[in-house]
């Protein structure tokens, strides 16, 4: 009795050791492109980006806004410099020497105000802030897009590689069915023992084909998860099909239309073209006046109950005009250099248009071809069963051999993954092309979120522009 429980005791600890299956996760293309956007680091990184540009916008506005300190001194000296004035010389010794230096102390206290009054400078500088932030949307826009691009071919490349084991496994069914109809002729005796280890070695080369389609799919399941920075094992059921629908336009006109207004590295290029702009009428008021006011009020005393008492008041009021006359060109040298970078951007742009034309047009016409190919691979595949039925039924009569019988299963198995790469096809087509479009490429994405509130280190440069270098030029020289 005793070793009885003991054994149950085992076998329930044995079962609880045993670690039970994980469930596989449902898995929308919806769900896996907004994973991919909440974890992925280019991401976040182009988020950090756009809160540097929010703190460098507020730096340039401060210059157009007052500056207030107040400053508090306190010190204690002694100061014997009278003592050698040359003016004591004809003075008798004792009088001299009776003059003494007292230490004191000395108590000080402003406030002091300075407010640019005009710049030719400041306002530029902001319109260049505010750019370059709307440049930074783009840019988060564009790496969103590029993210959510990359999670939908991920999650369509899964599908395929499933799609794979499924046609695979038909095929298996079939040649283990022919191979049990071979050997059953093999008894009857109208069957060679030949035509029987041509149908296993078939049958097995079938399966090495199942179990290379299953390494494509653990493989295609890794690369998701890796885009949506979880586990690369991580189990996952895709809900979705390759069968893709949504609204697309009707001509190819329109798609480049809706690219070059919308796609975030034409606006990127327009928004670098319109801030080099800004940056020329920088450079050319480094060379105009500069108007500043300066005010400075509070106490100088000897002992701290004096202050706040008019007797020790002091105050200055100032107006400064800084006229630059001679720097030895060193502006018109920015100058030159500004123009040249407004030129380079306006050829960015230009070529940013037309990549943009011509990966619209490829994706256009890489989609229109993936329809006529589905519906081919449809007609193939009704043609490919069609024949395998009727060869089956005429070997089962000795009508046909069975090197016939094989050529039309592989017939029906290459059908059907021709429509298979066709689905791939379109649905990568189409995703692709409404990433040309400028346009997310699935429905129902949300807009980016809005920016943290933590600061960020630094500002890189988004799509080709020195962001920061570009806004430090409204420091005063």
């Amino acid at each position: 009795m005793t070793r009885a429980l003991l054994l149950l005791v085992c076998l329930l600890a044995a079962g609880a050791a045993v670690p039970a299956p994980s469930m596989a996760q449902a898995l929308s293309r919806l769900d896996a492109v907004k994973a991919a956007l909440d974890a992925n680091p280019d991401v976040v990184r182009a988020r950090e980006d756009i809160r540097a540009l929010e703190g460098r916008i507020t730096e340039v506005r401060a210059d157009a806004l007052p500056d207030v300190s107040f400053k508090l001194t306190g010190s204690r000296y002694r100061d014997p410099s009278f003592l050698n004035s040359s003016s004591f010389d004809d003075f008798p010794p004792e009088l001299v020497e009776s003059l003494v230096p007292i230490p004191t102390n000395l108590f000080d206290g402003s406030v002091e105000l300075k407010q640019t009054i005009y710049s030719f400078k400041v306002g530029r500088a902001l319109k260049v802030a505010k750019l370059a932030r709307s440049l930074g949307d783009e840019e988060s826009r564009r790496v969103r897009q590029q993210i959510a691009l990359e999670a939908v071919r991920a999650y369509n490349a899964l599908l395929q590689a499933m799609e794979y084991v499924r046609v695979n496994d038909g095929s298996l069914r079939q040649k283990e069915e022919h191979l049990a109809s071979v050997r059953n002729r093999r008894e009857a005796g109208v069957a060679t023992e030949l035509e029987v280890l041509r149908s296993e070695v078939d049958a097995e080369n079938q399966r090495a084909q199942v179990t290379r389609a299953q390494g494509r799919v653990d493989l295609a399941r890794a690369t998701l998860n890796a885009v949506m920075l979880r586990p690369i094992d991580a189990p996952v059921a895709p809900t979705d099909t390759l069968e893709t629908i949504g609204p697309l336009p009707a001509s190819l006109e329109q798609a480049l239309n809706d690219a070059i207004g919308t796609r975030p590295e034409v606006l990127s290029a327009k928004l670098n073209e319109q801030v080099r702009e800004q940056v020329v009428g920088v450079e050319k008021a480094e060379r105009l006046p500069i108007f500043d006011f300066t005010g400075n009020y509070g106490y100088a005393v000897r002992e701290p109950e004096n202050f706040f008492t008019n007797r020790f008041s002091k105050w200055t009021v100032a107006i400064t005009a800084t006229v630059p006359i001679f720097d030895g060109g060193r502006a018109k040298g920015r100058v030159v250099q500004a123009l040249a970078e407004q030129a380079k951007a306006t050829q960015d742009r230009l070529a940013a248009e037309n990549q943009v034309r011509l990966q619209t047009a490829d994706a256009f016409d890489r989609l229109a071809v993936a329809g006529r190919l589905l519906k081919a691979a449809d007609l193939n595949i009704q043609q490919a069963r069609r024949a395998l039925e009727m060869t089956q039924a005429n070997y089962k009569l000795g009508a046909a051999m069975l090197l016939d019988v094989t050529d039309a299963q592989a017939a029906l198995t290459e059908a059907e993954r021709v429509r298979v790469d066709a689905l791939y096809e379109q649905a990568d087509a189409r995703a692709t092309l409404r990433y040309a479009m400028g346009l997310a490429p699935i429905d129902g994405l949300p807009a980016a979120p809005a920016t943290a509130p933590a600061p960020a280190p630094g500002v890189p440069p988004a799509s080709g522009v020195p962001a920061a270098s570009a806004i430090s030029l409204h420091q005063h020289p």
